[in-house]
């Protein structure tokens, strides 16, 4: 595997896979099935609809939500036009994400429907360099400055049709050495904010791979991660990476229903987040032995946990009791020096 750009990363496992299931998500009662093919047109689709904007090289996008499927496609378009994500979590304040919008000089910012959503969207004309705010999943819109997720998606399809090889000669040209992400400071300082290129991210996801090898095709990865740190930001390109399988829950409540529903393989976790599993599952025992509970809470097929550190050693030692093998993985967080 030795591609050197996320661009090319995902064209060759397109080739790969085809139309073998990618994500599964759930729709209403259901799970909608994506493949890899499907993937890679809504990408297409995101570039192509910001491309007609000027959204190019160097530019920067906010990317205010959790790892949901709308969040890691949209992060994908912005690297295929050799742009740069800003990652913010949904719980930072509404004057956070506003002020990091005009002091990177921000072209878009896409962010999930959360507490501080209305607080940014009426900061829209005081963040002068924004040319449009991207909403998942949809909401009710009062600007023309303003787009739900889906109408990108409609609005890049007939884009995408007429500048296909103006588009392809665009992500051609992503060197491993442009910027993909800039990770600002926690709390108010923003006075050191960290560049991680393109080449760098594709030497962490190589290397944390190189510790995954029991993981196959087959393997099913689950996540639910809000934190704007690389390892929440990354570890979902391991998916990729790996030509595996993958479902996202949509909020830390879905998680727990999902979970079990999607009985995955492999679990992307925070140290905190297992620690936060652990408890919940340990405050319901009724009788049951505490590793078996685990296990069922995680859906009873869990048997990879990749984690950006392992947590306190009870709670390792019931992760490990509930049938799950611990996958340490501080490559991403490392890549800030």
């Amino acid at each position: 595997m030795s591609e050197k750009t996320i661009p090319e990363l995902l064209q060759n496992r397109v080739k790969e896979h085809s139309t073998k299931l990618l994500y599964q998500r759930r729709d209403g009662w259901s799970w909608k099935q994506i493949t890899w093919l499907d993937f890679d047109r809504k990408v297409k689709n995101i570039a192509a609809f910001f491309h007609d904007l000027g959204f190019g090289r160097g530019d920067r996008a906010l990317v205010v939500s959790s790892n949901r499927l709308e969040a890691i496609s949209s992060e994908i378009a912005v690297f295929h036009l050799g742009g740069i994500v800003v990652p913010l979590s949904p719980d930072e304040s509404a004057e956070r994400i506003a002020g990091a919008a005009e002091d990177l000089h921000a072209k878009l910012i896409f962010i999930e429907q959360c507490p501080s959503m209305e607080g940014v969207l009426n900061s829209l004309h005081g963040m002068t360099s924004v040319e449009r705010i991207i909403v998942f999943p949809d909401a009710k819109i009062s600007s023309e400055k303003v787009l739900n997720f889906r109408a990108v998606l409609k609005f890049g399809l007939m884009k995408r049709k007429k500048l296909e090889d103006e588009l392809s000669a665009i992500y051609k040209n992503v060197e491993a050495d442009f910027p993909a992400a800039l990770f600002l400071s926690p709390g108010p300082d923003k006075s050191h904010p960290a560049e991680v290129s393109q080449g760098s991210l594709m030497d962490a996801l190589r290397n944390v791979s190189l510790r995954c090898s029991g993981l196959g095709a087959e393997d099913q990865t689950f996540s639910y991660l809000t934190d704007a740190t690389p390892f929440s930001k990354f570890i979902n390109y391991l998916t990729l990476y790996r030509g595996s399988r993958a479902a996202v829950a949509e909020g830390r409540k879905d998680f727990y229903q999902d979970i079990v529903e999607v009985m995955p393989t492999v679990l992307f976790e925070t140290k905190e987040g297992l620690e936060e599993l652990c408890r919940k599952s340990l405050s319901g025992l009724n009788g049951r032995p505490p590793g078996r509970k685990l296990g069922m809470d995680m859906g009873n097929r869990v048997r990879h946990i990749i984690t950006d550190a392992l947590p306190a050693g009870e709670t390792e030692s019931l992760l490990r009791s509930a049938g799950a093998r611990l996958i340490e993985a501080p490559e991403f967080n490392l890549l800030l020096g």
